[in-house]
């Protein structure tokens, strides 16, 4: 041996010895641990097919002579059937999924691997008895086609069918195992009736039916479904009953005992559902209702959720469109103001505007908590970026008009006020300063400054007011409507009127549910009282419209359906959640508190509710005049020094004297 030889030879055996320790580390990852998790599998898929091949060559040949012959002949053919299967199978990731949560679409992916090895069998037989080639060909692929060639196409068909029917079986056996322990474990706590046996409806019992998530953890059972389709009356659905139409609730809930109502209508309107609701408040039942469909089948870990009726549902309040080419040309490229945009309405008008591209959404408010959360809720929003936020307050004139020069606003919706009736009837010195003196500076601003268009959100308190907030809301109005018929600057000014807000700081819907979950009692004060209700969004969706349509000066109001009894509000909110009124909950009548009404009212008199353009927006007409700026501003001047005076009486005489004030208006009227 050369010593050149005797150098190279530590080198080469350490690459040899990298080389075989790699292929060691591969065999382990490709070959060793596949074996484990999926070997067992992969035999008993082989298993399978080759049984089911050898029924069908028994099925073929029962009762003929050749019988024991052709079992013996056709087992090893059957073998490799299996095998080649597996290999499908394997290549196809069948083995790969959890069959725990088997669906159709796994069930396809089954019949699509058999039908291709099928195929794949059958082709190969009949190519080796089309061409005589077989001697030809090298000797294992020689063998393999005769063992094929002897095959009947019969038994390929026979086969595979019951291939498909062996394995289905076998793959399904986990999820039947675990839907059969999630009932097994299932108490008797209650029953579930579905309204709704479409595909939503259908979903929903398979997830429950399945993994028992969600409201039936604690051993709910579905009882079975109830639909308007007379074709689906007394068939079954996941092995549950459809009992009858929709208008059977009351009777079916009292026959089955039923302790769940769960509406699956997803494409139901809000009329239709609200019908359904009132018919489902008419049992013991608790009701919960399914929000979309798209959030049922789109669950990745198979859980449900459902969410308890609001006041939304019950109000049954149609939907419209409120994004209109008015709208959007108004909006888009504008800098928009937002006041109060840390409370419910600023907020909700804060998220809407910057659907409309506008160049920014600046966000006023003194409350920073406010502000921050407002500004997380956009944070994954794609227009999320057109909002800033602006800390200030509305009553520092000085630090408005820097904003004002600074960002020269296009745009201004002025949602900044205290709202609170009692609270104002307590504090009227604070509704002065921020709910009229601040509004009127701000219609200053908004003129020397060139505002596009200036909106005031108004309250359906301010026509003809009995309190603090409605007087406040009104000279509100005043001031807006003054500014308007100056005829000074480029400046269109408007106010919109609404009342209560579902959801909003202050509502009676949160405090009712707040007193619910605590057990009560639910406070109510008076039996006979009344409130008109829409939804935040739709109200924040309609001021925008609103200021688009509107001529300067209007005052309007938006369409807040029929006024709600308060206490059969409560009364609806206690039954919905399955409750009792006056065993599980009780009620409290407290009495009207100060400031408040028995039942709110919309116009005026003297006033009259004209339509428009848009069915859910009317216009306020007067037939009383409007003030001068020169007597407007004696007023404002008037109500400024009534708050040098500590005297909250004082503070309230003079606030209603403003908008009572017959000698401004009629100077108003007269200068017109």
């Amino acid at each position: 041996m050369t010593q050149e030889s005797l150098r190279a030879t530590p080198g080469t055996s350490a690459a040899a010895g990298g080389l075989a320790n790699g292929a060691r580390q591969w065999f382990a990852m490709w070959v060793v641990r596949r074996l484990r998790l999926y070997g067992l599998s992969v035999l008993l898929d082989v298993l399978l097919v080759t049984a089911s091949c050898e029924m069908a060559t028994a099925l073929r040949f029962v009762g003929t002579p050749a019988f024991e012959f052709e079992m013996r002949a056709l087992l090893v053919p059957s073998l490799l059937i299996g095998v080649i299967y597996a290999a499908v199978s394997y290549l196809s990731g069948l083995h790969r999924r959890l069959w725990r949560y088997a669906s159709l679409r796994d069930g396809f992916a089954l019949m699509r691997a058999i039908a291709v090895t099928a195929v794949l069998v059958a082709g190969i037989e009949l190519a080796a008895r089309a061409y005589d080639a077989v001697s030809t060909m090298p000797r294992p692929v020689a063998n393999l086609l005769r063992v094929l060639e002897s095959l009947p196409l019969s038994v390929v068909i026979g086969g595979a069918l019951l291939s498909f029917l062996f394995i289905g079986c076998y793959k399904m056996l986990p999820r039947v195992i675990h839907a059969s322990r999630m009932a097994s474990a299932k108490g008797d706590r209650g029953r579930v009736l579905i309204v709704g046996a479409g595909l939503a409806g259908a979903t929903l019992a398979a997830r429950l039916l399945v993994n028992g998530t969600g409201a039936f953890a604690g051993g709910y059972s579905i009882a079975g479904f109830v639909d308007d389709d007379p074709a689906k009356w007394a068939r079954r659905l996941h092995g549950k009953m459809v009992f009858g139409p929709i208008g059977q609730i009351p009777g079916i809930v009292r026959r089955e005992r039923i302790d769940l109502i769960i509406l699956a209508l997803p494409s139901a309107g809000p009329k239709r559902t609200s019908e359904i609701i009132a018919l489902c408040q008419q049992t013991t039942a608790s009701v919960k209702i399914l929000p979309s469909l798209r959030e049922v089948v789109g669950q990745v870990s198979g859980a449900v959720r459902l969410r308890d009726i609001n006041v939304a549902d019950l109000l049954g309040r149609e939907v419209v469109p409120l994004h209109t080419p008015e709208a959007h040309e108004a909006l888009t490229g504008k800098i928009v103001l937002v006041t109060g945009a840390a409370g419910s309405i600023g907020s909700e008008l804060c998220r809407q505007l910057v659907t409309y591209a506008p160049a920014t959404v600046i966000a006023l408010d003194n409350n920073e908590t406010g502000l921050f959360d407002l500004a997380e809720s956009l944070r994954s929003h794609p227009e999320g970026d057109r909002i800033r936020l602006q800390i200030g307050d509305i009553t520092n004139a000085r630090s408005m008009e820097r904003l004002f020069e600074r960002e020269r606003p296009h745009v201004i919706f002025h949602a900044a006020a205290y709202k609170h009736v009692p609270l104002l009837e307590q504090h009227p010195d604070q509704a002065i300063r921020t709910n009229v003196l601040a509004t009127h500076s701000l219609c200053h601003l908004a003129r020397q400054y060139d505002v596009g268009c200036f909106c005031f959100i108004s309250s359906d308190k301010a026509a003809d007011p009995v309190n603090v907030l409605g007087a406040s809301k009104r000279a509100g109005e005043i001031v807006v409507q003054a500014m308007a018929h100056a005829g000074e600057g480029r400046t269109r000014f408007c106010a919109v009127r609404f009342g209560n807000v579902i959801g909003s700081r202050g509502s009676v819907v949160p405090l009712f549910t707040q007193q619910i979950e605590q057990g009560g009692p639910v406070t109510i004060t008076d039996a006979k009282a009344t409130r008109y209700f829409m939804t935040i969004p739709e109200a924040c969706g309609l001021v925008i419209v609103t200021s688009t349509i509107a001529d300067s000066g209007g005052l309007f109001i938006l369409d807040m359906g029929e006024p709600v009894g308060i206490a059969d509000l409560a009364v609806k909110m206690i039954t919905l959640r399955g409750l009792r009124v006056g065993q599980d909950i009780p009620v409290v009548y407290t009495g009207l508190r100060p400031g408040e009404r028995m039942h709110e009212i919309l116009a005026a008199p003297g006033e009259d509710l004209v339509p428009t353009s848009h069915g859910k927006i009317r216009h306020v007409a007067s037939n009383g005049g409007t003030p001068t700026l020169y007597a407007l501003g004696s007023t404002m001047h008037m109500l400024e020094q009534s708050l040098e005076v500590d005297d909250s009486r004082v503070h309230r005489d003079r606030l209603f004297d403003a908008i009572h004030d017959e000698s401004a208006i009629a100077s108003g009227a007269a200068s017109a």
